[in-house]
């Protein structure tokens, strides 16, 4: 047996995987986390702060009572230093360290109860230091040390699982196209050694991902009961519990995979009034319904090889996918029309195994003097992360009390364009090495010198997350706030500024619905000429909590509004009239990421509804 082993986890919005160096081999092997499989649900339930379940047991007793069930606690990863969940404020990284406490007892398990020597934790690329910070410090208090943890990007990982079977000379340009439960990430690197990468290009839409795909589905399922009992969907809607919502999503589920390889599959929603309803959905009607999100998806591919001067599918050597949803044929066949595309192994596997093929190379070849660690509790965020995409990127962390460093003054946000990358000075607290960065015990490795493209300019910003006196996690620095907002959504405001703050503190501001841009046709026009919709948010944990209770009870407009929810269940909103004009408003709330919209001018109810998809608000 050997006697050092090291773990890789890939933290996933839908489901984690893991790979570890094999207890008796040696060799890169997937980590089994469970009796059938070599993924687990990353979902949490929070019965209290010291008692948390994770996975299927999580999902089991979220029938009992939804109340503490949280799907997707990658998204509480937002750099908040706190979140909010069943009334309980707690750090924001204890869910996400209950999932990885399960994941290492079962690489414990492997390896006769001993620590693995190194665990690598990989994030997506555009992930600002805070949010690195998070994910470290739940490695800490799943009981791994801070000198023992590493991260590296998740682009990075899958090239690295890529050039390990495929021999590939420096210049070499491979795109990796991630199609995840919750989101989609493209990165465009240049090879610039054996396993050493460079990110050159790299966009991404966290309102894209499996979950909006199920959406679609649970909406063509909705339509196809409507046509037979209308009160049945007003059920599913509004009343029916949550074990019923839960067996249809997963049935959803294994029908979309199934459509992978077979002509059509079975839908099924059990304990109805009406007793058991079954419909079918072909091959063709799958990919009718989710054509305009491959369509987007193609549209994000393309703008990314742009951004990396790749006009020409020879001039890419692979464009490598990865995620559970790029198994979709359809998605597969319209990116077969911009590159060539590459798959290896189980596409929802090869992150975790990219990780460990850095680490176990950078331990072998590694004979530097690394720096003494510092203590863990003085976990700082990372030095040289990239910046979030958008006209308000994210920044650099802040330090812990009393640690806090200068940082570089935040440049003018773009209006437009690709991402733009940088590094953040931070001033007497991280101690740089050859082989990476050491911050807070905690290195955080800068493979293959992605960052280092002089021409790029350096970015940072406050961003400001703090707690009100009632304990509610609040936003209160405008470029974080702006952040939270969908991509999608962000592409169509313009004139965003401060507008307020709410009763808790919170900052509040207000966009412009741009009359030209992908949103304008769902709003009223002026008789004057253009239109006359705006929005106005917030980021503020209780106020989130209490305003997504009030929704789904129909208590802001007296029952005579339209819920619409998200199939996760962490996001509502409600389209009624605007008093005495002929428009509407959309009032929504998220509790995962705590974000409060309101969105005037909306021209119907109907309208309302493809406005909160398209924006990407409801998925």
């Amino acid at each position: 047996m050997s006697p050092t082993w090291i773990l890789a986890i890939d933290f996933g919005t839908s489901n984690s995987a893991a790979a570890h160096s094999g207890a008796t081999s040696g060799s890169i092997e997937t980590l089994s986390l469970s009796h059938t499989s070599n993924l687990m649900p990353s979902s949490v339930y929070v019965a209290s702060p010291e008692r948390i379940s994770v996975g299927e047991p999580a999902r089991n007793l979220a029938q009992q009572n939804p109340v503490g069930f949280v799907a997707s606690p990658k998204r509480l990863i937002t750099g908040a230093p706190t979140t909010v969940i069943a009334g309980y404020t707690m750090p924001s990284a204890l869910p996400v360290a209950a999932v990885m406490s399960a994941i290492i007892s079962r690489g414990k398990a492997a390896h006769a109860g001993q620590l693995p020597a190194q665990v690598v934790l990989t994030h997506p690329e555009a992930w600002a230091p805070q949010q690195v910070g998070v994910l470290a410090e739940a490695a800490m208090r799943a009981g791994i040390d801070g000198s023992r943890i590493t991260t590296i990007s998740e682009p990075r990982a899958a090239a690295a699982h890529y050039s390990r079977s495929h021999a590939m000379q420096p210049g070499a340009r491979i795109a990796v196209f991630d199609f995840g439960g919750g989101t989609l990430d493209i990165a465009v690197l240049t090879v610039t050694g054996p396993n050493a990468f460079q990110v050159i290009a790299a966009r991404g839409d966290n309102g894209l991902g499996g979950k909006n795909i199920d959406a679609l589905i649970q909406r063509w399922v909705e339509q196809r009961l409507a046509d037979r009992d209308p009160e049945l969907v007003e059920w599913l809607r509004r009343r029916a519990p949550v074990d019923v919502m839960q067996s249809l999503q997963e049935s959803i589920r294994s029908a979309k995979e199934l459509l992978s390889e077979a002509p059509s599959a079975t839908i099924t929603i059990n304990n109805t009034p009406q007793g058991r309803q079954t419909l079918q959905i072909t091959r063709d009607e799958f990919d009718e319904l989710i054509a305009p999100a491959a369509e987007q998806a193609l549209r994000l591919t393309r703008a990314t090889l742009l951004d990396a001067g790749i006009t020409h599918p020879e001039q890419l050597t692979a464009l490598y996918l990865t995620g559970g949803s790029s198994r979709i044929p359809l998605i597969q066949q319209r990116l077969g029309e911009i590159g060539p595309v590459a798959t290896l192994d189980d596409p929802k596997t090869v992150v975790a195994q990219g990780a460990l093929v850095t680490a176990v190379g950078d331990r072998a070849a590694d004979t530097r003097e690394r720096p003494a660690a510092p203590a863990a509790a003085d976990l700082m965020a990372p030095t040289a992360q990239q910046a979030a995409d958008g006209r308000y990127p994210a920044g650099a962390s802040q330090a812990p009390a009393g640690q806090r460093a200068a940082a570089t003054p935040s440049p003018t946000p773009p209006s437009s364009g690709g991402r733009k990358w940088g590094r953040v000075a931070l001033v007497g607290v991280a101690v740089v090495a050859v082989a990476g960065i050491v911050v807070g015990g905690i290195a955080l490795a800068n493979r293959g010198g992605g960052d280092d493209n002089p021409n790029q300019a350096a970015q940072s910003s406050t961003a400001a997350t703090q707690t009100a006196a009632n304990g509610s996690a609040i936003v209160t620095d405008e470029k974080q706030l702006y952040s939270l907002l969908p991509s999608a959504l962000q592409d169509g405001v313009e004139d965003c500024r401060k507008s307020d703050f709410t009763t808790n503190g919170a900052l509040s501001m207000m966009c412009n619905i741009k009359e030209d841009g992908p949103l304008g046709s769902f709003f009223e026009k002026k008789s004057y000429g253009g239109i006359d919709g705006f929005v106005s948010f917030s980021s503020d944990s209780t106020g989130a909590q209490s305003s997504i209770t009030s929704l789904r009870n129909g208590t802001q407009s007296d029952g005579k509004g339209t819920l619409v929810e998200d199939s996760a269940r962490v996001s509502a909103a409600e389209i009624k009239p605007d008093g005495g004009t002929k428009s509407y408003i959309a009032t929504y709330a998220n509790t995962s990421t705590n974000l409060q919209v309101t969105t005037f001018g909306l021209e119907s109810v109907a309208d309302g509804k493809t406005y909160l998809s398209r924006a990407g608000l409801i998925s």
